[in-house]
């Protein structure tokens, strides 16, 4: 599967790109448009950013070539993974967290009336789908590469050794999205955490959408717990069906994965804003620690989220080879 989706994606975005490249429409990186993003394509003219794109596109049909032929060798697998990282992880921002995580909790605020319904169609854009496919592109290669570099479950290690590695990463996975909770929701509160009582007045009608989302970060917070916890791999007995059953290995990690790119995505948006001067979160916060601080540790929260669902998949495949007769 993974091949496949480069494949299409690679065929479509080499044609897209160079078509951007000379001018077409429907480049979806520009600075200078309204509701722009702040991905790492965006202060580029729409000829260079199609030329990365088109580029992008024919490495990674190379390597999908390659993979269909055969076991990937070392160095096209570490290109794999490398295009992936920037497809994936660097070049997005917070758009992708934000139809993920923001969509359900404004679909609610707008459902009681706290918000307006045109807000959920701003999220619903041609630039935000496209992050997305971009996204879907480097989660495959990056699956192809470390598929080829890591192997089967005989590799070298153990499963304790990667237990003690999934609970030092579950720590700090867990303890972010927390922080994170007790700014939003001391906030909604009315408790001014890191910030003025004036900032928090300015802001009040938005609170709880900030809350809504920390709400999602909590529950994240202990299934997170999970990847190192028994009733992590057997489901337990409140679970119609299933109850007993083994979790499948793949299920808890690729989840994880999957929602530590976007987390990691946004993160490195908000500190390479910070870093460069620009603007993060409403106007009036740059003098508001709790306003954007917490927001510097997501790109922790998602490399710590990764680790600990390799490991917990690490660990599971070792317990399974070793049951084997």
């Amino acid at each position: 599967m993974p091949v496949l989706i480069i494949v299409v994606w690679s065929a479509s975005y080499l044609a897209l790109g160079l078509l951007w490249a000379f001018g077409g429409p429907g480049y979806p990186f520009d600075a200078s448009r309204a509701g722009a993003g702040n991905t790492l394509l965006d202060p580029l003219p729409a000829a260079a950013g199609g030329g990365v794109l088109a580029m992008s596109a024919l490495v990674a049909g190379v390597v999908a070539v390659l993979a269909a032929r055969g076991p990937l060798n070392r160095a096209p697998a570490v290109v794999a993974v490398v295009a992936g990282v920037g497809l994936a992880v660097l070049l997005p921002d917070v758009r992708i967290m934000m139809t993920a995580g923001y969509l359900p909790v404004m679909l609610a605020a707008a459902l009681v009336g706290q918000a307006e319904f045109s807000m959920i169609a701003t999220m619903l854009t041609w630039p935000s789908v496209n992050l997305l496919i971009l996204m879907a592109a480097g989660v495959s290669l990056m699956l192809l590469g470390t598929r080829a570099l890591i192997g089967g479950p005989g590799r070298p290690g153990s499963a304790a050794g990667a237990l003690r590695i999934g609970r030092y990463a579950t720590a700090v996975a867990v303890a972010v999205p927390v922080v994170y909770a007790v700014t939003r929701f001391g906030w909604l509160l009315g408790v001014p955490v890191g910030i003025s009582d004036q900032f928090l007045a300015y802001i009040s009608e938005i609170t709880s959408i900030g809350a809504g989302l920390s709400t999602l970060g909590l529950v994240g917070a202990v299934l997170t717990v999970g990847l190192v916890r028994p009733w992590g791999e057997i489901w337990p007995r409140w679970v119609p069906f299933l109850r007993g059953r083994p979790i499948p290995a793949r299920l808890p990690a690729y989840s994880a994965l999957a929602v530590s790119l976007p987390i990691t995505s946004a993160g490195l948006m908000y500190v390479r804003k910070k870093l460069t001067g620009e603007q993060v979160g409403p106007a009036g916060a740059a003098d508001e620690l709790g306003a954007w601080l917490p927001e510097m540790l997501w790109p922790l929260w998602g490399v710590a989220l990764a680790v600990a669902a390799l490991a917990y998949l690490s660990r599971r495949r070792h317990l399974a080879h070793a049951r084997r007769p």
